[in-house]
């Protein structure tokens, strides 16, 4: 069974995000995009070991990901469905972050343990 992930707090915040939205047939639309950031703390926690923010190291600490998605767009209200595949995992050891080679479509585990789903309402931005 996978690690469940509560999501994390932070003081400081960095991400950025690009994404390409094109019409698919009338209502729905599809976008591709990519995302990458992190969140960092202020002072030491100890119980969030490494989550200090330091100046020098901050950007190989950023996590990255791909995806795809799909939406309905009924002009008063947009409901979107994607999936996101990460790249770049920035709590794994050193040398061993970048994750592009453990993207594998046909394999069950890899769709499970390397792919992020989501349902919403509204545009992220």
């Amino acid at each position: 069974m996978s690690d469940i992930f509560i999501d994390q707090a932070g003081y400081i915040k960095i991400e950025t995000n690009a994404e390409y939205r094109f019409d698919i047939y009338k209502a729905f639309k599809g976008a591709l995009f990519v995302d990458a950031g992190n969140i960092w703390l202020v002072n030491e926690d100890p119980q969030r070991v490494g989550g200090k923010f330091h100046s020098k190291t901050f950007i190989s600490e950023f996590a990255m990901g791909i995806g795809v998605g799909f939406r309905f767009d009924f002009t008063f209200i947009v409901v979107r469905f994607d999936v996101a595949f990460p790249l770049r995992k920035p709590y794994l050891p050193e040398g061993d972050r970048w994750v592009v080679d453990n993207i594998d479509f046909w394999s069950g585990y890899s769709r499970n343990e390397n792919s992020v789903w989501n349902i919403a309402i509204g545009y992220p931005f």
